[in-house]
């Protein structure tokens, strides 16, 4: 493994600066996580289902994201990798396993429903709990006789529609503006989860079981670097058209937000 990045430019053969051109990839990748916190609601005996679903889900990021990688960089040099296929499909017909492309492209296809799955149940969940709070539209907070939040699912679903729809006008920019999207506003909302938890924990009327540790300060370590990232992000020209929408729309409903509960306050 040591032996071939050494051949092939060491660890960094572009320099630091690569690194951060992938940074919006890996929150990306990461995006959804968040989703556990989601489901405290709906999980029954969240004091114990929650520590175990969460230490779980950082064993198998280890498994599954950075085990592969690792085995990827250690049998491919980074020169030889092709937008032709996946590298994990070049893995796979190194390893003389025929097909491997239609395998990998199954699995593909079933990430991709399953984060389109995750993503329109978390953001149907997250407007009824607004509306709920007094902080949407309360027609967000209408369900329907099984419990679905109707208005909230078919807003969901016009904007995912909307979304898919630049495919169709922007087939050559299509990745780099759906991925620039979700990247970005996910660091925000780590940003949001993080700056909460050192405002509110003090306030808790019952403290949790399950804590992080290191409080306050893996929190606050957690908002420098996810600020630095964010503003890495728009050092790439192709991320700033992206990024300046997801701002606008950002300051935007903190200005609206502000402005409503200066007046529920009068």
């Amino acid at each position: 493994y040591l032996q071939n990045y050494t051949e092939h430019g060491g660890f960094f053969p572009n320099g630091w600066t690569s690194v951060f051109s992938a940074l919006l990839i890996v929150m990306f990748s990461y995006g959804g996580s968040e989703l556990i916190g989601v489901t405290v609601t709906e999980a029954k005996d969240a004091e114990k289902v929650l520590p175990k679903v969460i230490k779980s889900f950082i064993l198998r990021i280890v498994l599954f994201y950075t085990l592969p990688i690792l085995i990827i960089c250690g049998l491919i040099p980074w020169n030889e990798l092709t937008e032709e296929s996946s590298p994990f499909v070049q893995v796979l017909s190194i390893s003389g396993l025929s097909g491997a492309a239609h395998i990998m492209n199954f699995v593909l296809i079933i990430a991709v429903l399953s984060a389109a799955n995750s993503g329109i149940y978390g953001c149907t969940r997250m407007m009824y709990s607004l509306s709920t709070e007094g902080e949407g539209p309360k027609a967000f907070s209408r369900v329907n006789h099984n419990g679905v939040p109707t208005y909230s699912l078919m807003v969901t679903g016009i904007i995912l529609i909307a979304g898919s729809m630049i495919a169709l006008f922007k087939q050559d920019q299509v990745f780099s503006l759906l991925m620039a999207f979700p990247g970005f506003v996910v660091s925000i909302v780590w940003i949001m989860i993080c700056l909460a938890q050192l405002k509110l924990r003090k306030q808790y009327p019952f403290q949790p079981s399950f804590k992080i540790w290191g409080y306050p300060y893996i929190p606050i370590f957690t908002v420098i670097c996810l600020g630095i990232i964010s503003i890495s992000f728009l050092f790439d020209e192709a991320n700033r058209i992206s990024i300046l929408a997801c701002l606008i729309c950002f300051f935007a409903v903190t200005a609206i937000s502000i402005f409503k509960f200066k007046l529920n306050k009068r």
